[in-house]
């Protein structure tokens, strides 16, 4: 019981890092990713959506988690359907207006 008495700002301080600790990763796991609604068109499927917005994340990896994501059992999309993706995987989708040097006109 001395000890205790005798540490008890030590066990305290230990007390009051782990209690923060705990709060920490609790706050991080409820963070969920924005999302975004994509609107399918005519001849998209879920692989060419894939290679505009998958990023570094491999093709059928990205497919998986966008199924899960809206619910899909069979990666058939229809045009007019709207898909949920994390918002920050906008990003990599092209942009049209920008103009390379070997690119035809």
């Amino acid at each position: 019981m001395t000890i205790i008495r005798q540490n008890s700002y030590l066990i305290l301080f230990f007390v009051l890092i782990m209690v923060f600790t705990f709060y920490a990763i609790l706050s991080h796991n409820t963070i969920s990713a924005q999302m975004s609604q994509v609107e399918i068109e005519e001849g998209d499927t879920l692989w060419t959506l894939a290679e505009s917005f998958s990023g570094t994340t491999p093709h059928h990896e990205w497919i998986e988690e966008i199924m899960k994501e809206n619910n899909l059992s069979t990666p058939q999309i229809i045009a007019g359907q709207s898909l949920k993706i994390p918002s920050d995987q906008l990003k990599f989708a092209p942009d049209e207006t920008t103009k390379f040097a070997g690119d035809a006109e």
